[in-house]
């Protein structure tokens, strides 16, 4: 079962590729393209939606035997900032984009994770792995977000 995990930023959109064979989870694009970078020109909550829901769009049709989407979501608090409402809209196009493909998809904070923003480079590498470039905790978060969508 290949499951997508996605971590989305105002500045880039994270995601793992992972393959779970019902006993191991193998990171598909270790090596190969894992953040979503929006334009330059592209500034504007709408324009992040709108590129980011195309974008989907394009990994899906090259990775048409996704079977399932998990989110890592911001943890909300009381100080929340525009970065976080930001998140929020793009989230949504994901979500939207799911619904629309008919896949199946949860949002997930730590919690409900197994792990914490601390532990979660470490728990995504012993667990899954992690890519050869690019590797930080927005990484980790997508790779421990797709491993915990295969297990469930």
């Amino acid at each position: 079962m290949k499951v997508l995990g996605i971590r989305v930023d105002p500045k880039r959109t994270r995601y793992a590729l992972v393959d779970y064979d019902g006993t191991n989870c193998t990171l598909l694009n270790a090596d190969a393209e894992s953040r979503l970078l929006y334009p330059a020109n592209v500034s504007e909550p709408d324009g992040k939606v709108d590129w980011l829901y195309r974008e989907m769009e394009r990994v899906f049709h090259e990775n048409q035997d996704i079977e399932k989407v998990c989110i890592k979501t911001n943890e909300y608090t009381q100080s929340d900032s525009k970065s976080k409402r930001e998140s929020a809209y793009l989230e949504g196009a994901v979500l939207l984009f799911c619904r629309q493909k008919h896949l199946p998809v949860t949002v997930k904070i730590y919690a409900s994770l197994g792990t914490r923003s601390a532990d979660v480079k470490n728990h995504a590498e012993q667990r899954v792995g992690r890519t050869a470039s690019y590797w930080d905790n927005k990484m980790a978060d997508a790779v421990i977000a797709a491993w915990n969508g295969a297990r469930t």
